[in-house]
Parts: C-alpha cells; sequence; structure tokens
C-alpha cells in the first residue's frame, strides 16, 4: 500500500522545510555563510525583515557542517551580564562533540585539558583558580561556579574546543548601552579565532560595526532581500511534484507573485490549497485539482487564519496619536505606500513623497513634506507605546523600512477576493474605514 504524504509535513509554515526547502539565489547564501564560518574569528552577520529565513538559513548550513548552535535571543530587559549567563545556562554537553585543532596544550596554558567532556572539563579549561575552585566539587557546583561569574572568556574556551558556535538572535532589541558593552567584547573572539554568528534587521546591520569599529572589516554581512518570483514558484513546483499532483502554472504563479517575497507564506498558502478541500494528506500521483479562484481562496483564507493578529495592530497604526487634531491621514497613506507595486521592504524619504504622488486621491489629501516628517519622527514611540513594531524609520538612513513584511500581505487579502488587489482599492477601503 502506497505511503500517505501529510500535507502539512510537506508545505510547511513552522519549523525547517524538507522536501521544499529551496536556497534562495542559487545557494547564494549558503555559501557566503559557509565562508564567514570558515575564515576563523569572523562575525556573520545575517540580517533581513521577519520571515525571510534567516534562522532556516543558519539551521540549514549548520547542520551541514556539523555545528550545534548555541542561541541568545535578545530583548531590552538584557544587561551585558545577562547577556552572557544565557548561552552558559543553555550549554547542554550531550549533544556536542569535543573537536580538536592544533596543538591544544596551547589553549589554556593554566588550565587542565582533557578528561570527559562537561562542565568540570570545561572549568579546566577556563582555569579552576580564576573560578575559585580550590577543592573537589560536583558537576553542579562546577556550573554553577562558571554560570556565577558570566564571561566571554568562560564562552571562548568552550566554542574552541567544540563544535558549539554562538548564535546571537535580535541583538538590535538590545539598549544602545547594552550593546557597545557587549560588542566591544568581541575583539576577544576575533582574536581567538571563533566566528559567531548574529542575526538582525538589515537597516539595523551596521549597528554591530558602530558599536565596535574594530569590527569593521570582519564582519560577513548576508543580507537575505525579498525573494524572487522564481525562486517562490520552486517551493510550490517541489511539493506539487513530491505529491505528483499536476498543478497549473496560473495557480503557483498567483501564491508566488502574492506572498510580499515571503516563503513562509509560499508554503502557507500551497499547503491551504489542500485544506480548503478538505485533504490533510495525499497519495502520490492522487488526482487533485486547482484552479486560479482556489489561491484567491487559499490567499484569503491564510491572511484571516494565520495573520488576523495585525487586525488590531492596523487599526492602532492607522487611528494614530491624536487622530481628532489631524489633518491628513499621513499614518495610512505611508501604510499604503508599501502596497503599491513593486512591493518593496525599504522606501528611501524621496520614495514616500513619489509614491504618495501617485495615489489616486485628490491634491488636498496628500500630506505636505513637514506632516510626513513629523510623523515619521512619531512613528517609533507611537508603535511602542502600542506593543507592536510594523514599521520603522531611520532617521540615519533616511528610509522608512517594514519590520514584518507580512503585514503588507494582510493588507491585501484581509478581505476576500476575486482578482488580484488594486492598489485604488485598498486605499478606498483605508478612507472609508477612517470615516467611520
Amino acid at each position: 500500500m502506497a505511503k500517505r504524504i501529510s500535507i502539512s509535513d510537506l508545505f510547511s509554515g513552522f519549523g525547517i522545510p524538507q522536501q521544499t526547502y529551496v536556497a534562495q539565489e542559487n545557494g547564494l547564501y549558503e555559501k557566503q555563510l559557509k565562508q564567514g564560518l570558515k575564515e576563523l574569528g569572523t562575525l556573520c552577520l545575517i540580517t533581513g525583515s521577519s520571515k525571510t529565513g534567516k534562522t532556516t538559513l543558519y539551521h540549514k548550513v549548520l547542520d551541514s557542517v556539523d555545528r550545534t548552535p548555541l542561541v541568545i535571543r535578545c530583548d531590552s530587559t538584557i544587561d551585558s551580564n545577562e547577556f552572557w549567563k544565557r548561552p552558559l545556562e543553555a550549554i547542554n554537553f550531550r549533544v556536542l562533540k569535543e573537536v580538536h585543532t592544533g596543538n591544544t596544550s596551547e589553549t589554556q596554558s593554566s588550565g587542565k585539558i582533557g578528561g570527559k567532556i562537561g562542565w568540570e572539563w570545561l572549568a579546566g579549561l577556563i582555569g579552576e583558580v580564576s573560578l575559585g575552585l580550590k577543592k573537589e566539587k560536583t558537576e553542579t557546583e562546577v556550573r554553577e561556579a562558571i554560570i556565577s561569574k558570566p564571561s566571554p572568556n568562560h564562552l571562548i574556551p568552550l566554542l574552541k574546543k567544540t563544535n558549539a558556535i554562538l548564535v546571537i538572535e535580535d541583538f538590535h532589541y538590545l539598549e544602545t548601552k547594552t550593546q557597545k558593552e557587549v560588542f566591544q567584547q568581541w575583539k576577544a573572539f576575533i582574536d581567538e579565532g571563533v566566528s559567531v554568528v548574529v542575526i538582525g534587521t538589515t537597516h539595523h546591520g551596521v549597528d554591530l560595526a558602530y558599536a565596535n569599529p574594530d569590527l569593521v572589516g570582519r564582519i560577513q554581512q548576508i543580507d537575505l532581500m525579498r525573494w524572487s518570483k522564481k525562486d517562490l514558484n520552486e517551493i510550490g513546483n517541489k511539493g506539487f511534484n513530491e505529491l505528483g499532483v499536476e498543478t497549473p502554472k496560473t495557480v503557483i504563479d498567483l501564491i508566488s507573485g502574492e506572498s510580499a517575497g515571503l516563503p513562509i507564506i509560499t508554503q502557507q498558502a500551497c499547503g491551504q490549497l489542500f485544506v480548503d478541500k478538505n485533504i490533510y494528506d495525499l497519495k502520490f500521483g492522487e488526482q487533485v485539482h486547482f484552479k486560479k479562484n482556489d489561491a484567491f481562496n487559499a490567499l484569503h483564507h491564510v491572511a484571516i487564519n494565520r495573520y488576523k493578529q495585525f487586525e488590531s495592530w492596523y487599526t492602532r497604526l492607522t487611528t494614530g496619536p491624536r487622530k481628532a487634531a489631524r489633518k491628513y491621514n499621513t499614518y495610512e497613506l505611508l501604510l499604503s505606500a508599501f502596497t503599491l507595486d513593486p512591493l518593496k521592504f525599504e522606501l528611501k524619504r524621496h520614495e514616500i513623497d513619489e509614491r504618495i504622488t501617485k495615489m489616486p486621491i485628490g491634491n488636498s489629501k496628500k500630506p505636505p513634506a513637514a506632516s510626513i516628517n513629523s510623523t515619521l519622527a512619531a512613528l517609533g514611540k507611537f508603535q511602542k507605546n502600542n506593543g507592536f513594531e510594523l514599521i520603522e524609520w531611520s532617521k540615519r538612513d533616511q528610509a522608512i523600512f517594514v519590520i514584518e513584511p507580512a503585514f503588507l500581505f494582510y493588507l491585501r487579502w484581509r478581505e476576500a477576493r476575486t482578482v488580484v488587489p488594486n492598489i485604488i482599492e485598498i486605499i478606498e477601503n483605508l478612507i472609508k474605514e477612517l470615516k467611520k
């Protein structure tokens, strides 16, 4: 009996896809990351907007070179002490392998090298005297002694002697003071030939270099851009071929073209095609027929089922601060500017003006430069007060960025449709809502 294939396993909106994994831009980013890992002492900076595949990329590459990630997830509450404490707390020696490179006796002349890999082993590398270990201690006591004095110097021996690699996610969420304190310590990693993977958003990528000028030239930046329609099409083609299901090119093209350049939405929409027909698993070659209208329905259902949380954010954002006192609908027009074709994750200041000029609204409703500038300046504070971050203005870069590109998808597909969204219709609906 032929094995049935699970649709949710094939088109996965969560975790790392297997059969439908696509190496973006013909594997360019995988090659760049592998290069950075091989050049010892490199900070591999993976940047890109939310859901562009940063986590999937580093997991795929690290797995291919037999490296185990030791992850720090940053937020604004972490100080430099907590920053180094978290990865030490997360160490699991059962999944690590000891590696031998060069003359191991040069690693730590004052430490005891050898023995079973574990906390006592690590204490020997760090130096028991520096940890205050003057007599025999249990593994638990040694662990507590190491964690009680968190330091990058406690991690470096581990990263040099095992297949562990430090991965820092969302470093831009750290407070500026903490960033400077932490990143000034990266030179120790460089001097010891220890590579590190750092994940962040594109426009915050230079923050790392600003925090420590010594890092300039030692950062390998892998900037994940908006996915091409060709690569998104390949996700659908791989999955349907795995099932032996012939799907019209128009269906796959529609889904990839409306996924806001995000692989996760393509995965979810392809899976939704089957869910809408109450199909959750399938035998290879079993006949299923899809039409363009099925793709329209799938995109809408993904928007309202997977990204419904954007509705409340959208309402608060379009209302804006001091709505009653505002003459222009500047907030909502900024959001609409991103929905214009071609979809972009970043707009320079002059592009904002150009896109608003092209909008199908009367000149009297188009905000002047002063209104746009004041709105951009207040954007960050307003979003922070409301507990979300969808778009961000960078005064330094003179550009506005979409932090959550999936929000663009939601704007276009929150309403059921039988044709591709029209920008005029989207803007008209925005204005109507504001008049309610």
